[in-house]
């Protein structure tokens, strides 16, 4: 599913414009990325919770040359999934694992 076709889920279930289910939809991930970029975490219960994690400085090679590179620390989006979030994923049956 892509941000469309979100959109044209939430207009059919809510009766709403596709423009407005739209406005929405990007007004919502406006806000969450807008807290966490500020350092806010935004929790949703029973879906889960956002939040900016900071990567620790940390040395690499360059592929090419093998030389090490120094790797500054780094924010980073993380999202952590909540309890009833899992557990409705966990029940669904739909999906097979490929063997």
């Amino acid at each position: 599913m892509n941000r469309f076709d979100l959109v044209d889920r939430i207009a059919a279930r809510n009766n709403i414009s596709k423009a407005e289910a739209d406005r929405v939809v990007v007004s919502v991930f406006e806000e969450i990325m807008s807290a966490v970029t500020m350092g806010d975490s935004v929790t949703l219960i029973g879906f889960g919770s956002f939040r900016a994690v900071e990567s620790a400085p940390r040395t690499g090679r360059n592929p090419a040359t093998g030389e090490a590179i120094r790797i500054p620390a780094v924010r980073k989006p993380k999202f952590v999934a909540g309890t009833y979030f899992r557990e409705i994923v966990n029940k669904y049956e739909g999906i097979k694992d490929e063997e």
